[in-house]
């Protein structure tokens, strides 16, 4: 089969979740690039189902954008100890190479922790030819099986950024949505714990942040955790959170 067909087949298996932030903010993408919730709304395909939240009760899924960094390993170790789970949405090359910290992706992975796809190298795809989409998921799908022996089948683009030629080559319908970028200390913390009383038991948002972020790593993050859990959320997987079970994460 050739790669483009496993690609295709592989992301058929389950909608790829894609979050974004807010309608009415605007978030820092990578510390460099600007990512804005309308961009992804309108460039995303005809037929594309939007998806902002979790779909089973009192879940809550945070995931990471951009790794895997030098804050990848102590933020599995965090999830860990407050028995919680995270996914991680992982580049090839970007702030830092995965080969460099492959043994945090191993063991997330080990874990129970969900990795998945933000492409090699955090480029925009609406902006390739099909050849580029398909070399930024190939290469990093070969690089992510080398170390954890399977494929994600879950991706999130660069900037939400998708258009009908991305959509046709990776042949799968992606949904995307904005639970919430949540990486300025300050604000954000309020913007999550807003979120979180809103949501009053009913299915949870499925929070972006980024690893790459020091003070999201050290500070956000544990305070993130404790309130959800104080308010009776148990944290999840993007894949549980969504009620898919742990075999449609991946492919062999």
């Amino acid at each position: 089969m050739a790669p483009i067909a496993r690609l295709a087949m592989a992301v058929l298996l389950f909608s790829a979740t894609f979050i974004n932030a807010a309608p009415t903010a605007t978030t820092v993408d990578n510390d460099a690039h600007i990512a804005g919730f309308s961009r992804a709304v309108s460039q995303a395909a005809p037929g594309v189902k939007l998806v902002y939240k979790c779909t089973v009760p009192n879940t809550m899924a945070i995931t990471f954008d951009d790794g895997p960094f030098e804050y990848t390993a102590d933020l599995v170790k965090l999830f860990n100890k407050k028995k919680a789970k995270a996914t991680f949405f992982i580049n090839g090359s970007n702030n830092g190479k995965i080969t460099d910290y492959a043994a945090a992706v191993k063991q997330a992975y080990l874990d129970g922790h969900q990795i998945a796809s933000h492409t090699w190298d955090h480029g925009d795809l609406a902006t390739m030819n099909a050849e580029q989409i398909t070399a930024e998921m190939t290469k990093l799908d070969v690089a992510i099986k080398k170390i954890i022996g399977v494929s994600p089948t879950y991706m999130r683009p660069p900037y939400g950024s998708i258009n009908d030629l991305v959509t046709k080559t990776i042949g799968a319908k992606y949904t995307i949505g904005g639970g919430g970028d949540v990486d300025d200390y300050k604000k954000s913390l309020k913007v999550y714990t807003d979120k979180v009383k809103k949501a009053n038991g009913k299915p949870g948002e499925i929070v972006l942040q980024h690893e790459t972020i020091k003070l999201t790593a050290q500070e956000l993050a544990p305070r993130a955790i404790d309130y959800a859990q104080k308010m009776g959320w148990k944290l999840v997987t993007v894949g549980e959170c969504l009620g898919k079970s742990k075999d449609t994460w991946y492919r062999k």
